[in-house]
């Protein structure tokens, strides 16, 4: 992909900080995440102990563990400015297994509650509900999402919607969606 300016990044990561900051404390912490989580598990009416539950947790605590790695600061909250250069630093990091990839794949796992390994229109509603999206959003969403145009997302199309996210020109990007972005 081309490299985006640091505007559109800035823009971009800065609406997802504001999206985790579900306490409005000018911070993202584990807490904020563990708070998206949760709507996940209840959104769904998972038991926590449940693998897909355990399978997302798992996949936000990694990301949160990259992004303290990668901001420097030596506590355990990120201001909005070191938020947005640790997301940026490790989204691209391909030392290791890359985190917001993970993230989208557990999510991926999560909505296909199925299993046929494709997210349906459906499927596909039940979450945004559980994010608290307006049904005509969610429409638009899965429309730019479903590439293809085939009335499924595949586990391809899905993460590259993440992927277009994290890195294309649209800071509006329907993928924003993987990472609970309305």
């Amino acid at each position: 992909m081309d490299t985006v300016p640091a505007a559109p990044i800035t823009e971009r990561f800065g609406r997802l900080f504001d999206t985790l900051d579900s306490d409005h404390d000018g911070f993202v912490t584990w807490a904020d995440y563990r708070r998206l989580v949760d709507r996940y598990v209840h959104g769904y009416g998972l038991d926590p102990q449940e693998r897909r539950a355990q399978a997302i947790g798992a996949s936000y605590q990694m990301l949160w563990q990259e992004l303290l790695r990668h901001s420097g600061v030596e506590g355990e909250r990120l201001e909005r400015e070191e938020f947005v250069g640790a997301m940026h630093a490790a989204s691209e990091d391909r030392s290791r297994f890359n985190a917001a990839e993970g993230v989208a794949e557990a999510v991926f796992d999560l909505l296909d509650t199925d299993g046929d390994d494709r997210i349906s229109r459906e499927e596909f509603l039940r979450y945004a509900n559980a994010l608290g999206a307006e049904a005509a959003d969610a429409e638009q969403r899965f429309a730019g999402v479903d590439t293809d145009q085939d009335g499924f997302i595949s586990r391809q199309e899905f993460v590259l919607s993440a992927r277009e996210y994290l890195f294309g020109d649209d800071t509006r990007s329907p993928g924003g969606f993987v990472f609970g972005v309305l």
